[in-house]
């Protein structure tokens, strides 16, 4: 299920060699990163990964501006998803519950992996503007799902069954996880304090991630100068050839 969203690839590299300030170690900033500005087009986010191993992300064809429209359109389709759930009217079961909100928002898990993906390894000005804005709201995203009292009154129905004993160690492992996670992220709160928790949740997120990239611009800036042959020893040509060109832009 992906309302634990979380982060960030590699399409186009150039290596630099630095020292973070948090200790020793190189950090390998990565640039020339596609800036084009045709207008957002959330379908290659959108769709099914294919390839491979079950399918690869489409790293080649990531743009940064479709992101938030993706994102938006992911969450509106696991907001349905979970709310087709959540007014079944059926009898809760295994199956038709727990079972079933694993089944959902498979679309959000694709881009959440490939938004994370991007924000570990190529965050640009332009990637960390459109970061402050979603981040937020994907935590308020995730609390709509935890908050949704029809699907926490079916999750705690399965949970409270006495045919929960009938359920393999797995299923009754998933159910006590679904059960526990709701109530831990505030499920059985009032509505008021339901409204704070979702305020505070999305204030944390956004001082995360400004956090986050603050601590970025910090880590980015320390560097190591390598003078001489024997500084460099051991490390291939090509990275030798990134860390030269970026000495000239930072001209040392």
């Amino acid at each position: 299920m992906a309302h634990n969203v979380s982060r960030k690839v590699i399409s186009a590299l150039t290596a630099a060699v630095f020292i973070t300030s948090s200790g020793p170690g190189f950090l390998f900033a990565m640039n020339d990163i596609d800036t084009t500005t045709a207008a957002p087009d959330p379908a290659v986010l959108l769709a099914k990964w294919e390839g491979p191993y079950g399918g690869v992300p489409p790293f080649d064809k990531v743009r940064v501006e479709d992101f938030k429209p993706a994102m938006d359109a992911a969450m509106a389709e696991n907001l349905a998803e979970v709310d087709k759930i959540a007014s079944n009217p059926e009898s809760p079961t295994f199956e038709n519950t727990i079972a079933a909100m694993e089944r959902t928002g498979h679309a959000l898990d694709r881009i959440s992996t490939i938004y994370g993906i991007w924000g570990s390894n190529m965050s640009s000005p332009e990637y960390r503007k459109v970061e402050s804005e979603l981040d937020p709201k994907l935590a308020a995203f995730s609390d709509k799902i935890t908050q949704n009292e029809a699907l926490f009154k079916r999750i705690g129905t399965v949970y409270n069954s006495p045919d929960k004993a009938k359920l393999t160690s797995e299923q009754q492992r998933l159910t006590w996880r679904y059960y526990t996670n709701f109530v831990r992220a505030g499920a059985k709160l009032d509505a008021k304090s339901k409204a704070r928790l979702s305020e505070i949740n999305q204030q944390l997120a956004g001082l995360y991630t400004k956090f986050s990239q603050n601590l970025l611009a910090d880590e980015n800036e320390p560097f190591l100068e390598l003078k001489t042959a024997d500084d460099l020893a051991g490390l291939p040509q090509s990275l030798k050839d990134a860390a030269a060109e970026e000495a000239k832009e930072r001209k040392i």
